[in-house]
């Protein structure tokens, strides 16, 4: 299901910054999309875990290696089928190569946590400038 989500999502978020004005390469060495010319993303997925005292948590295993200026965390739904939500976490502000995400967290995460991804299209926006007359 994670092989077939991933995919998904990468090609749903570079279709909608490309659909507004955003130039987005994919770098076939390590999957990061380079937005613009400006910033790298990485994009990672992070499936729901079931814990037996009924609670709910997600691993998110950054690129730390690969040094992408904001990571997408995208947290699955409890059956893993869709995102739940998405986490947009600069790079600089990222001390651990794991975070675990609850269903409730501080405020230093949940600053960085979306519905949806508009913020980030938005990011990729480019708007065509009208020369002087």
């Amino acid at each position: 299901m994670l092989r077939r989500l991933h995919p998904e999502i990468v090609a749903k978020t570079r279709t909608c910054m490309e659909d507004l004005g955003g130039d987005v390469r994919t770098d076939p060495e390590t999957d990061l999309l380079h937005v613009n010319n400006e910033f790298r993303v990485s994009l990672v997925i992070a499936r729901c875990i079931q814990r037996a005292t009924g609670h709910q948590s997600w691993k998110v295993r950054l690129d730390a290696g690969l040094s992408p200026d904001l990571t997408v965390a995208v947290r699955l739904t409890p059956d893993n089928n869709a995102p739940l939500d998405y986490y947009l976490l600069p790079h600089i502000d990222l001390v651990a190569p794991r975070i675990r995400l609850l269903e409730h967290n501080p405020i230093e995460l949940d600053n960085f946590r979306f519905d949806s991804l508009d913020y980030l299209y938005g990011m990729a926006a480019r708007m065509q400038l009208r020369s002087a007359a």
